[in-house]
């Protein structure tokens, strides 16, 4: 093969493995992995297939492993998985990696380590990092300070730029990636940023000071909420946001990659809030972890299925007359629903996003109310003529027309009142939103159609 097309990033990716050939390799026999092959592949396909063995199973497979690899790997895996997996390898290799992980990740896998384990393994680290690491742990992982760096690339603002970029040169050793310079006093109070590109297009002796930009949007403070920040890093276009504290000190800085797995994790945490799991379930949960964070929402479930079950109830005579009743109930159920499901799903982004304030809530109550209100008539008015069509019955088309404007529209109101009541009681809007909104407009729209039937077919 050509020496171009060998060093071609396709032909380089045929000569590492994929998910699937490591999973066919895995089942047979470990000796059978080539280790050039596994040095060039991806740690995230290596941290997937690693979730998927038992915990000897892992420890045998890491002996194939660089121990820079392995931290890339665990840098990879869910914190809880890289913790279990770190204690159970001998101490020597493990402080090691860990000293080889970057202080955001290596933080994420210590604080998921028991007490024992972290004292232990942190003692046998270098003094400089396991401090680092301590600091960081003092910070709530959810906010500012839990998720940056504090390996940070800064200059001083009495360097000129030709200094700047003599010291540029000793970073490349410590600091994997460097796009801009942090301009800082002798007290680490951030004074402005520099590019790369700009300090290597600048005069050699002008001073720091009058090459950097002092205007830094999206400056945050350690205790800030990481959400907050991932959406100033999203509205601004920043690849990364420096974190300060009161005095203007430079602690570190929250990177693009970081605030991807922040907005990843929270849109699967909604998800799956929204619908009664666990915030951080998986599929690879044992069966008793995944049991117990599901059942109690389906216990509530149950109880307000139990609400329908009355309405129903209370117009049993009523159905006993017509089984029409019956067919039609539960299309108004399922239509209104899915109205509420639509309304809901986009006023929890809204909240999410911050996208609208307290002072807007009834005016999204209103206006989602007419959105329903509108689809309630098109959907309400097709469903009608299709059940004359279906029954030859007259008033079983305006019963189920009517009903269906009705629920709809109130089904739009629900889908934003309730993350929106969740929101100003402190609650968070995606916990278990869509078992509310299904109780509420299936007995709505049980109580709804069956009035209306009762009174128009049964009259």
């Amino acid at each position: 093969m050509p020496e171009v097309i060998q060093n071609h990033v396709a032909a380089q990716q045929l000569d590492q493995y994929s998910f699937d050939d490591l999973l066919v390799l895995g089942e047979s026999n470990f000796e059978s992995i080539d280790p050039e092959k596994l040095a060039r592949t991806s740690p995230y396909e290596i941290s997937r297939f690693l979730e998927r063995l038992d915990l000897e199973e892992q420890k045998t497979f890491l002996k194939k492993l660089g121990e820079r690899q392995v931290s890339d790997v665990l840098a990879e895996m869910n914190a809880e998985d890289s913790a279990e997996l770190i204690t159970a390898i001998r101490e020597y290799r493990a402080v090691k990696i860990l000293e080889s992980l970057g202080p955001d990740d290596a933080v994420d896998l210590v604080s998921e380590l028991d007490e024992e384990d972290r004292v232990r393994l942190l003692a046998k680290m270098h003094a400089d990092k396991a401090l680092t690491i301590q600091k960081l742990l003092s910070y709530d992982p959810d906010t500012a300070g839990g998720v940056m760096t504090p390996i940070i690339p800064t200059v001083h603002d009495n360097l000129t730029v030709d200094q700047a970029i003599d010291h540029v040169r000793h970073l490349r050793h410590d600091i994997e990636n460097i796009y801009d310079l942090y301009v800082v006093d002798a007290h680490k109070h951030l004074l402005g940023t520099v590019s790369l590109r700009r300090l290597i297009l600048s005069d050699p002796g002008q001073p720091i000071a009058a090459v950097m930009k002092k205007e830094l949007p999206g400056i945050c403070h350690p205790n800030q909420d990481k959400e907050e920040v991932a959406r100033a890093m999203a509205e601004y276009n920043l690849r990364e946001i420096p974190v300060v504290d009161k005095s203007g000190k430079l602690l570190g800085v929250v990177t693009h990659d970081d605030v991807i797995d922040i907005l990843q994790a929270e849109a699967t945490e909604d998800l799956q809030k929204l619908h009664g799991a666990g915030a951080d379930e998986s599929i690879t949960d044992t069966i008793k972890y995944s049991v117990l964070k599901r059942t109690p929402w389906l216990l509530i479930n149950l109880l307000t299925a139990y609400m329908s079950v009355a309405a129903i109830a209370h117009f049993q005579s009523a159905i006993a007359q017509s089984t029409l009743l019956a067919v039609f109930m539960t299309l108004v159920m399922s239509l209104g629903g899915n109205t509420g499901a639509q309304t809901l799903a986009v006023s929890i982004r809204g909240l999410a996003l911050g996208e609208f304030h307290d002072r807007d809530s009834l005016m999204l109550c209103l206006k989602e109310m007419l959105k329903g209100s509108i689809s309630g008539f098109v959907v309400g008015i097709s469903s009608g003529l299709l059940s004359v069509l279906f029954t030859h019955n007259i008033w079983v088309g305006v019963t189920v027309s009517a009903a269906m404007i009705l629920n709809m529209t109130l089904s739009g109101l629900v889908g934003a009142f309730i993350p929106i009541v969740l929101h100003r009681l402190k609650f968070d809007p995606a916990q278990s939103s869509y078992i509310f909104l299904t109780a509420i407009t299936d007995v709505s729209g049980i109580v709804i159609f069956l009035s209306l039937g009762k009174w128009l077919i049964l009259k």
